[in-house]
């Protein structure tokens, strides 16, 4: 396989995970669970248009692209729309520590990802 066709697969899985975690974004039960969904998204959504080629319109992955984009609107709608219901912080610390331990294993994971495509840019 090509650098660029293993730069578009990484990007169209970050994508669309980026549009999972948007669209499951309004289950959260905190207004600071929600924002880190949604912020999570956001980055895949920004990283993912700076580093992998897009092509032309007759490319498979900008109908990827567009998709994701069209999820993550619905997701952003859907999370509007409990806003108002959440509170800040949950009461229990433990749900605290679960929250912050999943917005630090995203980040993580999205260091991670971003190596795995800048590595491929290298090789072209």
């Amino acid at each position: 396989m090509s650098p660029e066709t293993v730069s578009a697969i990484v990007g169209a899985t970050l994508i669309v995970w980026g549009a999972f975690t948007a669209w499951r974004a309004h289950r959260a039960t905190t207004r600071i669970g929600l924002l880190s969904g949604m912020v999570s998204a956001a980055v895949f959504v920004l990283l993912i248009r700076l580093i992998t080629p897009f092509g032309s319109w007759h490319d498979w992955f900008v109908w990827v692209w567009l998709a994701a984009m069209l999820a993550i609107i619905v997701g952003a709608w859907r999370a509007a729309l409990v806003w108002p219901d959440l509170p800040w912080r949950a009461e229990d610390a433990t749900t605290r520590r679960t929250e912050a331990s999943r917005l630090g294993f995203e980040a993580l994971l999205a260091l991670i990802c971003a190596g795995a495509l800048v590595l491929p840019g290298f090789l072209l």
